[in-house]
């Protein structure tokens, strides 16, 4: 099958485009689940008292991210595999695919954004409020944006476009070389994320085992876990990637590997929502009130507070209470 960046469809023998709207009509029904389900999630981290937390505000901003992918990577392409759109009959999908093309490098670094405020929040705490405190958060917001469009914008030859009978993105070059920008961006995002979460695992192990005065709080611990768990899919994703990439396949196999590699792309961005739904308290209680009828459970401050033990009269004073105004981190 003939199907290059400037050239045309070839022919397409009728099994392709039968697999094609198949293959589409997968990718449409995995988005009519996965877009509402992550649009859920969205409604209920960004209600106070969350959303008030600054790891909360990333979680947010990469969960916009994610029901953007997906609209990419599961409705887009399943309604051009289905409909048979691709580059060579219509030279507007160039210009659309590049467009989604920014999603997936802006989404890769919000994800590392979050991954570093995760790993400072034990690793130092003071430059974590220095980075990401108040209103300082959405200048990474702007890091975000300003990344995507470099990195867009540095390969000069790009195009982008979607294969409808392979049911994949490619990232090519008109010069036929490979596109290292794009690569630098999936094996940094790999590496990133893993360093960062590895780091925050020990300094939270260390913590834990420390008699510091100054604890963990649960809230701390639950938001890292969550979004480990989602750094942990990511490497699952990107390690397949590889695998489809490099690895030899048989002839019948490499038929279906850009189908593979679509659909973990969808999984990743799918995966996250369902990890925020079982993991994650208010969003799990949240659905538990609206599908399941169980009654609604209020979030308080207290409950996302960051619990100290105290201090003994010798440090603290008379009776070994904590100084006014010390509470925990939030």
């Amino acid at each position: 099958m003939n199907f290059t960046p400037n050239g045309s469809d070839g022919g397409i023998a009728p099994d392709y485009r039968e697999y094609a709207q198949n293959v589409g009509l997968i990718y449409v029904f995995l988005g009519v689940i996965f877009i509402p389900l992550s649009a859920f999630v969205f409604s209920v981290i960004v209600r106070p008292p969350l959303i008030k937390h600054n790891c909360y505000k990333i979680m947010a901003l990469t969960t916009v991210l994610d029901i953007g992918n997906l609209i990419n990577a599961a409705v887009v392409t399943g309604i051009f595999s289905i409909k048979d759109i691709h580059h060579c009959k219509n030279e507007w999908v160039l210009t659309a695919t590049e467009f989604l093309t920014h999603l997936w490098f802006t989404y890769c670094c919000a994800s590392e954004i979050l991954a570093l405020n995760r790993m400072l929040e034990f690793a130092n705490r003071n430059v974590a409020v220095f980075l990401f405190e108040g209103k300082r958060v959405y200048f990474w917001f702007l890091i975000v944006v300003a990344y995507s469009i470099t990195l867009m914008y540095m390969v000069s030859d790009r195009v982008y476009f979607y294969n409808p009978y392979g049911g994949i993105f490619i990232m090519a070059r008109f010069s036929g070389q490979p596109n290292y920008v794009h690569l630098f961006n999936n094996f940094f995002k790999f590496g990133f994320i893993t360093t960062c979460y590895s780091v925050m695992l020990f300094f939270m192990h260390r913590r834990l085992r420390t008699t510091s005065t100054i604890k963990i709080s649960k809230f701390q611990i639950k938001v890292s876990v969550q979004t480990l768990a989602i750094a942990a899919l990511a490497d699952g994703v990107a390690l397949g990637y590889l695998m489809i990439g490099y690895l030899p396949l048989s002839p019948e196999m490499a038929q279906y590997a850009g189908t593979a590699g679509e659909l973990l792309y969808i999984s990743l961005h799918g995966g996250t929502a369902l990890i925020y739904l079982f993991m994650n308290n208010a969003v799990n209680a949240k659905f538990k009130s609206i599908f399941c009828g169980a009654a609604p459970r209020p979030i308080s401050d207290v409950s996302l507070t960051e619990t100290k033990p105290k201090r003994t009269s010798a440090v603290a004073g008379v009776g070994g209470t904590l100084p006014p105004g010390r509470k925990g981190d939030q």
